[in-house]
């Protein structure tokens, strides 16, 4: 038996090995790629919802994020701690709107504002019911400060939906990464396990 001839297919299939042995071998193209998929997973990890409750939970207690350890603190060593009641009714409340299905939405400006104007009402509502049991009554500025805190977040949240935005970004970045190996394809998806 003779060999068969040699087609353009396999000369094009040729080329494309070649050019992607060049590519696997190039170290600017290795670091480009590695870029690409890390700016695409940290940008995943940020929004993940359960991460912006937990970053809320102690905000509201009172506490920030030390740059260094990457620990929670308390922010003054004389602040009056704030009331678990306060903190789980707030977090429970958020949980329901601060979620995937929000920020992966696609709200128009005045879908935004009726719901930060229902946000905002029950807020007020439940501080100024609540004051007592929350131990915070009377203070004002303790009680504006918990407001804000709800209130910027969950606005931000909307902004990122609004016209879909948000949503159109991440698949934007999953379409760049859509050569990736079968491996890495891997690695995405377990990044994305969370928005399930």
């Amino acid at each position: 038996m003779g060999r068969q001839p040699i087609t353009e297919g396999d000369l094009a299939i040729a080329g494309l090995k070649q050019n992607q042995q060049q590519l696997d071998n190039d170290p600017n193209a290795i670091y480009a790629d590695t870029l690409r998929k890390e700016g695409t997973a940290n940008l995943l990890d940020q929004l993940n919802p359960d991460n912006l409750l937990v970053d809320i939970e102690h905000r509201i207690r009172g506490e920030k994020k030390d740059p260094y350890s990457g620990q929670w603190v308390p922010i003054s060593k004389v602040q009056t701690p704030i009331s678990e009641e306060l903190v789980s009714n707030f977090i429970s409340f958020l949980g329901a709107i601060l979620n995937q299905n929000t920020s992966m939405s696609n709200f128009s400006a005045d879908e935004i504002n009726n719901m930060m104007e229902m946000i905002v009402t029950y807020v007020g509502i439940d501080l100024d019911v609540n004051d007592a049991k929350y131990g915070i009554e009377d203070n004002y500025p303790e009680m504006w400060r918990i407001a804000h805190i709800i209130s910027i977040s969950c606005f931000a949240t909307f902004k990122q939906a609004m016209n879909g935005m948000l949503s159109k970004r991440i698949f934007g970045s999953l379409k760049v990464d859509a050569h990736l190996t079968d491996t890495n394809k891997s690695t995405m998806k377990d990044a994305l396990t969370f928005w399930r």
